[in-house]
């Protein structure tokens, strides 16, 4: 079982996490902190993981537009002739 606390409190931490840490079968107490989103609800990180990702891209990692509806079109063919 996993289960959530939010704290307004930071300084209670120490408190909560050594109560947590005497009960039989806890495996771990951590802190995740608060995450930022954009406006439309997407997690700050994973924008940032995309842009990390899109830097180290080179012209051999891509596929041109034709050759991308291709291979859609291919696989909408494989899949339909397996009905």
């Amino acid at each position: 079982m996993i289960v959530n606390i939010e704290l307004e409190n930071a300084e209670d931490f120490v408190f909560i996490k050594q109560l947590l840490e005497r009960i039989k079968g806890v495996k771990s107490v951590s802190v995740k902190e608060e995450e930022e989103f954009y406006e439309d609800g997407m997690p700050k990180h994973v924008i940032d993981k995309l842009a990390d990702y899109a830097d180290r891209l080179e012209e051999k990692d891509m596929v041109s537009e034709e050759e991308f509806f291709k291979y859609i079109d291919d696989e909408i063919c494989r899949l339909n002739s397996q009905k």
